[in-house]
């Protein structure tokens, strides 16, 4: 059963920002597909969710730069890495695009970076959301929010996004869609 793990930070003040597009993401898909998630465990990190079958979805409670311990915690209860895909935003992809990869660097994503060091491996599978090109300094990029013409973009990332949920579900595990799965934003 693959577990996701959307990235972002808590809290309203961040729910429309580029660097919470993991969230986003799931939770857009969520509405049409399992609007009523059951708590399946609260760690001090974060909540781990039942969504359809047959996904789980590991939310951190913590800010970006913390997402790993709620992975850490979750590797103790028996929720092996080998079944966790973190959906997250890259600054390098165009946006509306998804780049699927099973291993690699964290590509400076501090999010990333937390939950590689937190399971001890680079080996996390991952879903990169994009939203570049960006033009000003990082932190403010990546922390402001959606221009009404990004938000028209992102609804065209709702069905390609949706395929690849199926994809993952069809293949039971992240390794079984290693080339298989991504896609680009509509021409």
């Amino acid at each position: 059963m693959p577990v996701l793990v959307p990235l972002g930070n808590p809290g309203a003040e961040y729910a429309a920002t580029r660097h919470n597009l993991g969230r986003i993401m799931l939770q857009r898909w969520m509405e049409d597909h399992c609007p009523n998630p059951a708590v399946v465990h609260q760690f001090s990190a974060g909540t781990l969710y039942r969504l359809k079958h047959p996904f789980l979805a590991l939310v951190p409670g913590t800010y970006m730069n913390h997402s790993g311990q709620v992975c850490a915690e979750a590797v103790k209860a028996g929720f092996g890495p080998e079944r966790m895909v973190v959906l997250y935003d890259d600054k390098d992809l165009p946006l509306g695009e998804g780049r699927f990869r099973l291993t690699g660097s964290d590509g400076g994503h501090n999010g990333l970076r937390s939950v590689m060091e937190h399971l001890g491996t680079p080996d996390v599978a991952r879903l990169r959301l994009g939203i570049g090109p960006f033009t000003r300094p990082l932190v403010e990029f990546v922390l402001g929010e959606w221009t009404d013409a990004e938000w028209a973009r992102l609804d065209a990332m709702d069905a390609p996004f949706a395929a690849f949920m199926d994809q993952l579900a069809r293949a039971g595990s992240p390794a079984e869609l290693a080339g298989k799965a991504g896609f680009r934003p509509p021409a």
